[in-house]
């Protein structure tokens, strides 16, 4: 038998709502802080401590997962700020230069401190260095615009928020966020080059995410009731295809299995888009056997990490699986196979996965 395995995984990632792009957003940090020191209309209040930065999440094609999501933030003060608008590195965080930051500091730049602050928070989190605060971003029942949450109650400083990668509902989608970087006050100058250079201290970001499709199993069970020794083995061949919401075929599989005696055989299937519901149909019934009931079941695919997540709780979910049961109706006729594998080597070519080596 000859088995095709095909998929466009850029058109399965969160195959609920048909397609989720891998949007390759991560949130790099951008150039907010650019040297305030030459903007400032009036020196800072250094002594403020009722300061909040506003974060919120959306997206067009993830939106309707983002209002479903408890999305959990922590901040961390990283530097504090003088009058002038001049950073000094604090704690963990001691040893960054941000004496370097201008008005021509590039994105590039910005990233590479984000990551610089995140190596020395993992250092110091490992030394016991705790976040000013953590909180859930999300949408409020019957509100209107994006999920958000605030933090509120801050010294002026410079701050790294750090929000945590979280599935989505159904755990079919993971969303990964990078962290940002941003200062307790701004202004509309400092954040674009134009307009008031008053200093705000009430901050808004929104973050943007990538979205990682996750995957899980489906375990095919077969039954057979009686066998004929005398026609040696028998081989089952099942399909299974997965279509989106436009019925495009996003997934698509050939497996099979090999009986010597009657029982029960079961053969697993990993690999496929979480959020996709599947049919699979015995397309072949071995040359001297017959299906018993129906030859076609339908079945909605779990990724792993939602059988996991939600084990021993009432909103458990289980592995996908089907099953089917067939009986020798009395023929003469062998019926064994061997089913190939090929895979695309991502090269406009196929690997073939010869089962008889």
């Amino acid at each position: 038998m000859l088995k095709i395995r095909g998929i466009d995984k850029n058109k399965t990632a969160g195959c609920k709502k048909g397609c989720v792009l891998a949007l390759a957003l991560f949130l790099t940090t951008l150039p907010c802080l650019a040297y305030m020191r030459t903007w400032a209309a009036v020196a800072i209040d250094t002594k403020k401590t009722d300061c909040q930065i506003t974060v919120s999440v959306e997206g067009s094609d993830d939106q309707e997962d983002f209002d479903k999501m408890s999305i959990p933030v922590s901040l961390y003060k990283v530097a504090d700020v003088d009058a002038t608008g001049a950073f000094t590195a604090v704690g963990v965080f001691s040893g960054i230069d941000f004496g370097r930051v201008n008005d021509k500091t590039t994105a590039d730049e910005w990233m590479g401190m984000a990551e610089e602050a995140m190596s020395r928070l993992r250092i110091g989190e490992e030394n016991g260095a705790e976040a000013v605060a953590t909180i859930q971003i999300e949408k409020a029942a019957g509100s209107i615009g994006a999920a958000k949450g605030v933090f509120e109650n801050l010294e002026t400083g410079m701050y790294l928020v750090v929000p945590q990668a979280t599935y989505n509902a159904d755990y079919s989608v993971k969303y990964v966020f990078a962290p940002y970087l941003t200062a307790l006050p701004s202004s509309e100058y400092a954040l674009s080059g134009a307009g008031s250079d008053n200093w705000d201290y009430d901050t808004v970001i929104g973050l943007k995410a990538e979205g990682e499709p996750q995957f899980g199993k489906l375990a095919i069970t077969k039954t057979l009731m009686n066998f004929n020794e005398s026609l040696g083995q028998a081989t089952f061949v099942f399909r299974i295809e997965g279509r989106d919401e436009t019925d495009t075929v996003v997934y698509s599989d050939v497996v099979g299995i090999t009986f010597g005696q009657a029982g029960s055989e079961t053969v697993t299937v990993e690999g496929i888009p979480a959020g996709l519901t599947v049919t699979v149909t015995e397309v072949y019934s071995g040359a001297s056997y017959t299906i018993v009931g129906s030859d076609t079941e339908s079945v909605l695919i779990w990724s792993d990490v939602a059988v996991e997540a939600t084990a021993g709780t009432q909103e458990a979910v289980e592995q996908a699986a089907v099953s089917f049961t067939n009986r020798y109706d009395g023929g003469n006729r062998g019926g064994y196979g061997v089913t190939n594998h090929f895979e695309s080597d991502g090269d406009n070519g196929w690997i073939w996965e010869n089962p008889t080596e």
